[in-house]
Parts: C-alpha cells; sequence; structure tokens
C-alpha cells in the first residue's frame, strides 16, 4: 500500500509530474525588465549622461576647464579594471542579486555626497575611484551574468531588454539631471538622485532579481524542468584557458575600439554642441536621443542576435555610427546635430548586449561573471580613453572636427575587427554541441 509520502503532491513537481501541473508564468522576463531598471541606474549610466552636464557648472563654480572635469573619468577606468574582475568573481561565487543590491546603496552614498564637492578638484575625482571601485555591482558585469543564467535560446532579446534599460536611463539621466540643476542648483540635485537609489532601487534589487530559474523552480527560457529534477551541467572556460584562446583578443580589441567612438561622441555631445552656439537644454536634449536611439538599437540587436550571426548583426548596426560621426565632425548643428546623435546612439545599441552574447557563446556561463569582467575593464578604458581624447583634441586644435575624424577612422578599424570573429563552436552557453 502507498505511503503518504507517496500520495503528497510534491512541492517542486520534480520530473514527470511536473509536465502535469500547471506550467507557471516564466520569471525570466521580470529578471529581464528589473535588469533594464538596474542598468539604467547604474553608475554605467550615470557616469557618461552626467559628466558632459558638469561642464559648465564647474568651470562657473570653480574655474574647472572641460579636460579637468572629463579627467575624472580616468580614475573611474583606472579602478575600474581591478574592481570588475573582483566583482566578477564575486558574482560567479555568490549570486548576482546580493552584489548587486549593496552596489546600488554604495552608489546612492556616494552620489549623494557629491552634494559637497568643493574647490580641491582630488575629492571630486574620489567620488569617481569610489563608484568604480565599490559599486561596479551595478553594471553589466552582473546584471549580463543574471541574464545569461536565466535565458539560452532567447538570450539574445533578454539582453536587448536588459540592456535598453541604458538608453531610458541614459535619457532619463540627461533630462533629469540638467532640469534639477536649473530648478535646485547642482548640490542639491545630487541629494535628490542619491536618496533615490537608496531608498528605492536599493530594497527593489533585492526585492525582485532572483539568481537562477532553479530559485523560482524553473529552468532556462521557461522549458520544463529536466527529467527526475536534475540539473544539467554548467559548461564553461576558466579565465585563463578563455586568455589562451585567440577569440578572448580579438573581442577584447574590437569592442575597445568600438566603446572609444561611442562613448567619445556621448560624453563630448553637449560641449560640442555648446561650442556651436547651442543652449544648455537644447544640448543636454540632444544627448538624450542619444540613449533614446539607443533603447530601439538593443532591443533590435538583441531579437536579431538570436536569429542571425551576432557580429554580422553588430557591423549593421555601426555603419550609422560611422555617418553620424562624420557629420558632427563636418558641424552639424540644429535638427542635423540631433540625426547624428540618434544614429551614434543606435550604433551604441549594439556593442554591449552583443559583448555578452558573444562570451557567453564562445567560453560559456561557468565562469562568465570574470570573463565578461575583464572584458568589460578594458572595456571601461576605451569608454573613458574616447571621450578625454575627444576633448584634449578639442583643446589643442580649436576645433571637434579633426578628432572626430580620428574617431571615424578607429570606428572602420573596429567594423573590420569584427568580421575576423569566427563562428560559434557551440551552439549554446550550456555546452550543447552545434
Amino acid at each position: 500500500m502507498p505511503s503518504d509520502s507517496q500520495n503528497a503532491p510534491s512541492p517542486t513537481l520534480r520530473g514527470a509530474d511536473s509536465r502535469l501541473a500547471p506550467r507557471q508564468p516564466f520569471y525570466g522576463w521580470v529578471v529581464a525588465f528589473a535588469s533594464a531598471v538596474g542598468l539604467a541606474f547604474g553608475i554605467s549610466v550615470f557616469i557618461p549622461a552626467t559628466t558632459g552636464l558638469l561642464v559648465s557648472p564647474f568651470r562657473e563654480a570653480f574655474g574647472w576647464s572641460p579636460p579637468q572635469v572629463m579627467f575624472a573619468l580616468i580614475f573611474a577606468t583606472v579602478f575600474t579594471v581591478p574592481a570588475a574582475p573582483l566583482t566578477g568573481a564575486l558574482v560567479d561565487r555568490f549570486g548576482p542579486r546580493r552584489i548587486i543590491a549593496l552596489s546600488f546603496l554604495i552608489e546612492g552614498l556616494i552620489i549623494a555626497s557629491m552634494h559637497y564637492v568643493d574647490g580641491n578638484i582630488w575629492f571630486f575625482y574620489a567620488r569617481y575611484f569610489a563608484l568604480a571601485a565599490l559599486c561596479t555591482g551595478t553594471t553589466a558585469v552582473a546584471f549580463s551574468a543574471v541574464i545569461s543564467r536565466w535565458f539560452d535560446k532567447r538570450r539574445g532579446l533578454a539582453l536587448g531588454i536588459a540592456f535598453a534599460g541604458v538608453g531610458v536611463g541614459g535619457a532619463a539621466w540627461s533630462l533629469i539631471t540638467q532640469w534639477l540643476f536649473d530648478a535646485v542648483g547642482w548640490r542639491d540635485a545630487f541629494l535628490y538622485m542619491g536618496a533615490f537609489l537608496v531608498v528605492v532601487l536599493f530594497p527593489a534589487m533585492l526585492l525582485v532579481l532572483k539568481n537562477s530559474p532553479e530559485a523560482m523552480g524553473q529552468a532556462p527560457d521557461g522549458e520544463a524542468p529536466a527529467e527526475g529534477g536534475v540539473k544539467a551541467e554548467v559548461w564553461g572556460l576558466t579565465l585563463p584557458q578563455a586568455m589562451r584562446d585567440y577569440r578572448y583578443w580579438l573581442v577584447l580589441a574590437t569592442f575597445f575600439t568600438i566603446a572609444c567612438v561611442t562613448y567619445g561622441v556621448q560624453l563630448n555631445l553637449v560641449s560640442i554642441l555648446r561650442s556651436e552656439g547651442v543652449t544648455a537644454q537644447t544640448a543636454a536634449a540632444a544627448q538624450a536621443s542619444i540613449w533614446s536611439a539607443m533603447v530601439l538599437g538593443r532591443l533590435s540587436t538583441g531579437w536579431l542576435m538570436d536569429r542571425f550571426f551576432a557580429p554580422r548583426v553588430a557591423l549593421a548596426f555601426l555603419t550609422p555610427c560611422v555617418i553620424g560621426a562624420a557629420m558632427l565632425a563636418l558641424g552639424a548643428h540644429g535638427p542635423a546635430a540631433f540625426g547624428a546623435a540618434m544614429l551614434v546612439g543606435v550604433a551604441t545599441g549594439a556593442e554591449g548586449d552583443v559583448l555578452a552574447y558573444l562570451l557567453g557563446r564562445y567560453f560559456g556561463l561557468r565562469h562568465f561573471g570574470v570573463i565578461y569582467a575583464t572584458q568589460f575593464a578594458l572595456y571601461a578604458v576605451g569608454s573613458s580613453t574616447g571621450p578625454l581624447v575627444l576633448s584634449w583634441g578639442a583643446a589643442v586644435t580649436g576645433h571637434f572636427g579633426p578628432p572626430l575624424g580620428v574617431l571615424v577612422v578607429v570606428t572602420v578599424l573596429g567594423m573590420v575587427l569584427l568580421t575576423r570573429l569566427p563562428k560559434f563552436t557551440r551552439s549554446h552557453g550550456d555546452g550543447t554541441p552545434a
């Protein structure tokens, strides 16, 4: 006679019984949209969206030049290089949820402390160091890891949704920051922004994010759990193994060049337009247009990567970047400047999720966090080098045209490198052979 334990329904509905139970809505899409919100307010959006807006008020308050303000990016970059791999290793070991939530708490406190910036520029730089050293968990390093755990066959679209938050957040930071600067002054503006992260984002990430489908009794992509509840072994190279693979270095070089260009234009767009006589609010709106176009770029890129070879998708989206940067180099202003900004924004939408997608397919998920983090660190170097070189070049030549022309050439180099990336040897990050 069967025992009571055999007749009782299993709370986890394992094995064959799970096929008879009603399917739960797939929680992965909640994670994807929560990741979009998180990326929108992380430091990888806050820093590029607001640093350019600081040039004018800091010049008036302290007499700092644009290159001096932009030099803060170097501090963020330098300390991202060691912080990103450490964050990736922590994500691999403890899961992304707690790392992300704690990072938002610290980010909010550091942003609020910008209220107290004074004439000592080194204390200003110290805050950028702290954002990089302590808040890398709010970037794609952690969010790419959680998305890759929840999705396989639809990973491209999920990454596209998550990274679309970068575009939404960039537009919001650009417009709201300038509005707050005008309404309450830049000091109090930082208090409001920091409070939002501490009071809203920190508890939201802790509550909504889940480390993996198994935490909700589900499987990647919402498919039925494995027979008998057995979890498939996750495939993946270690970081030393990946670094011995030429694909690792080819991807690194490709996305370093792309970051130099896209972020070089993004972070200097306000200064480029102000040099043409555009008002501060109009220039901020033009910068916001880059971030708005990024939403379309990331969603389209993600959807297409699930259907076509990812480097070819990125190549198609980089072509508008060449056109947009060339238009700005030739002195586009007014509606043409908005159009050029949109073209660069669409291209920017192609690079972040493509990087995460490629690394997951080439090297697997077992050590994805630390592998992605090392690439992200050097990508961050490019994202800071490009803006600083463009700002310095404009100061030397007296105009943004010549350095923008150099960035156009660098973009073409990145496009050539994309064509050299090989086909995936595995169709899925779990190790299933192609």
